[in-house]
């Protein structure tokens, strides 16, 4: 305590304003900062830029797929230069093997998915059939045990289910064919992109480097221990999440064709993309497999469940542990907002990149927190 004309002074009450002023100065700060951009991305999407910068990052696509594809590659190239092997001889390695690992899996599992999904669609008719006999049957066991008339309510659903099946028949074909026309239409941009990321990972660390060369001198270490912290945090989420997706498509397949399934890679591979989303890509994916299976009998149906729920059950307790314990660790909450949010604006893609991203930014964030000390007490001296 002090005393100044007679009066006391709390130095740990001028602490406690001094510090809390600085912390709503800093908010502030931020606050500004965002409605800088905000206001700057109004008057952006006004005039015409958004439109421009898309145009220009389809352009150079190409050097974003190489980017991507030299970063995923790096740390193998870093390892075989561990052991004594030139960078250029490692690069080419893992790259040959990358390669000769896509044109195999694209050679078995691309014409055996077009012929599972041509069986399929040639069955889809016997499908309904069957998906609405055992409707019709599960209406009438209720009418007779609870002695409720639910007609209004079987032809409302066999209206909507007519609808979607003459929808997703007529629809399907057009699908394939789009999709089919993009990927050729894009196979040169993939070449470019893969031949730009080969060069990039000959000497990857170097290019990292000049890009942080290229900030103001007093930035560069924060900017070299952000796109660290990034590149670290963000390899883990990713590598972590397509291994674990990767086992659930080859255990979906294996579970599927065993038990006589239709199409059990088509399937398979159906559970494994959507095992890329968070929490809910297991069910979109293992509904698609049971319905089918119930279709084509009650025992495949049942068995189906079985499937899913064991594959799942495997990941959740043994994957997840295993694999995942060195990922990002994101709250459910913050992950299913995220997967709101990118689902809203990008659809089923934004569901898939929502992790990797979300943990992109709760990097940022913490290095933001960091670096200006928002949340840190600042005291003054007795």
């Amino acid at each position: 305590m002090l005393k100044f004309r007679n009066k006391e002074i709390n130095i740990e009450e001028v602490n406690s304003v001094l510090s809390l002023s600085k912390r709503i100065l800093k908010l502030l700060y931020v606050v500004m900062i965002v409605a800088i951009v905000f206001l700057a991305s109004v008057l952006l999407k006004d005039w015409g830029v958004f439109t421009f910068i898309k145009t220009l990052l389809s352009v150079i696509s190409p050097l974003f797929i190489g980017f991507i594809i030299a970063w995923l590659f790096n740390p193998a190239v870093k390892k075989l230069e561990k052991k004594k092997i030139p960078r250029i001889a490692g690069s080419l390695i893992v790259y040959a093997i990358f390669l000769i690992f896509l044109v195999v899996f694209i050679k078995i599992l691309v014409p055996t998915i077009y012929i599972q999904l041509n069986e399929l669609v040639g069955n889809l008719p016997e499908i309904f059939n069957e998906v609405k006999l055992a409707t019709n049957k599960l209406f009438e066991s209720l009418n007779d045990m609870n002695g409720i008339d639910l007609t209004s309510v079987k032809v409302n659903l066999f209206t909507t289910l007519e609808n979607w099946f003459t929808n997703f028949t007529t629809s399907l074909p057009e699908f394939i064919l789009t999709v089919v026309t993009s990927f050729f239409s894009k196979l040169m941009t993939i070449a470019f992109g893969l031949i730009i990321g080969l060069y990039m990972l000959f000497d990857f660390d170097s290019i990292s480097k000049h890009l942080i060369s290229l900030l103001p001198k007093k930035h560069r270490k924060d900017a070299d221990v952000l796109i660290t912290d990034i590149s670290t945090e963000v390899r883990k989420c990713v590598n972590g999440t397509l291994t674990v997706a990767s086992m659930v498509f080859v255990g979906d397949s294996i579970g599927f064709a065993i038990i006589g399934l239709q199409a059990p890679l088509l399937f398979g591979l159906f559970c494994g993309i959507t095992d890329l989303i968070p929490y809910v890509g297991p069910y979109i994916g293992g509904i698609a497999a049971v319905i089918i299976g119930f279709s084509q009998s009650t025992f495949t149906g049942v068995m189906a469940i079985i499937i899913c729920c064991i594959v799942q059950c495997l990941e959740n307790f043994v994957l997840q542990p295993l694999i995942m314990s060195k990922t990002m660790k994101l709250h459910p909450v913050t992950i299913i907002i995220g997967l709101l949010i990118f689902e809203h604006f990008f659809g089923i893609v934004g569901m898939i990149l929502a992790t990797p991203i979300i943990a992109l930014l709760k990097v940022i964030y913490y290095f933001t927190i960091d670096k200006l000390n928002l949340f840190n007490d600042e005291v003054v001296e007795d």
